[in-house]
């Protein structure tokens, strides 16, 4: 089953922010959403829907699954996402 995967609005500001190979290293780990968001090396889940991925050790990629649309939600440092995270949710 193909999954469609959207960075949301807050998810496109973190990356601009990023150095640009960051980014783009992001950007390409984010790739493998698209065949199975649910389960794969780096991913998580963290509670009902959502969901974390490991990119380049420190960086992660948090977002949420609802039925065949993945959408990222944040982008950030290991230090600072959870953090974000539970102010967001």
């Amino acid at each position: 089953m193909a999954y469609q995967v959207e960075f949301d609005k807050r998810a496109q500001k973190d990356l601009r922010k990023l150095n640009p190979q960051v980014a783009t290293a992001i950007v390409d780990k984010c790739s493998i959403l698209e065949e199975s968001p649910l389960q794969g090396p780096g991913i998580k889940r963290l509670k009902h829907n959502v969901y974390r991925l490991v990119v380049l050790y420190d960086w992660r990629v948090v977002y949420v699954v609802e039925g065949t649309k993945a959408t990222i939600i944040l982008v950030d440092h290991r230090k600072n996402i959870y953090r974000r995270l539970r102010q967001r949710i």
